[in-house]
């Protein structure tokens, strides 16, 4: 298998599914990444947040990636890389879907703690989605195309900041908290 594999002079149709798929999953982890950036920034000022706790935001998907990680390499050694793979995409999701309900600054539950639970799920699925995604394309791939298939994975994170940016202006103009750019995002993107 491998001596086909490294014989091969083009990428089939599945390699190519591989690394678009890779590629999108890393352009998604990095457009939240951009996007709670953008959404803390406004929510600090709307809900009096102190450093600390925008810190807290910001920095919990990094608290559950370490774990993350470890579980998802573990598992998809056991499991098997493409459901390990699709499981880590539906934590995310999950995670992100259940922050549609963040309370206010007020509620018993403060809105920033909320927040922070579930950017730790949100970390613990991104981590799997790297844990996996590199060995899963590298393994079927032949190594004289390796480079050139992970070139692009890197060209992920600026594409994912103009709509993060975007996005978060959007919640911008509803959330009335500010960004010096404000009056001319609201007018270009978001009317």
């Amino acid at each position: 298998m491998i001596e086909r594999l490294e014989q091969q002079k083009r990428l089939t149709s599945n390699q190519w599914k591989l690394i678009c798929t890779a590629n999108v999953a890393d352009l998604l982890d990095f457009f939240d990444f951009f996007l709670i950036g953008y959404v803390t920034a406004a929510l600090t000022k709307q809900w009096s947040l102190t450093y600390w706790e925008g810190g807290a935001i910001l920095l919990a998907s990094g608290i559950g990636a370490p774990p993350g990680a470890f579980f998802w390499g573990w598992l998809g050694d056991r499991i098997g890389r493409r459901t390990v793979f699709i499981w880590s995409a539906v934590t995310i999701s999950l995670a992100t879907g259940v922050m549609v309900f963040t309370p206010g600054p007020d509620a018993v539950v403060p809105g920033w703690l909320f927040l922070v639970f579930f950017r730790i799920f949100v970390g613990v699925g991104n981590a799997g989605i790297y844990t996996i995604d590199l060995p899963l394309v590298q393994e079927f791939i032949p190594a004289y195309k390796r480079g050139s298939a992970h070139w692009s994975r890197r060209c992920c994170p600026p594409a994912a900041c103009w709509p993060g940016s975007r996005r978060g202006c959007c919640c911008r103009s509803s959330a009335g908290a500010g960004f010096s750019w404000s009056a001319w995002c609201r007018s270009s993107w978001c009317s």
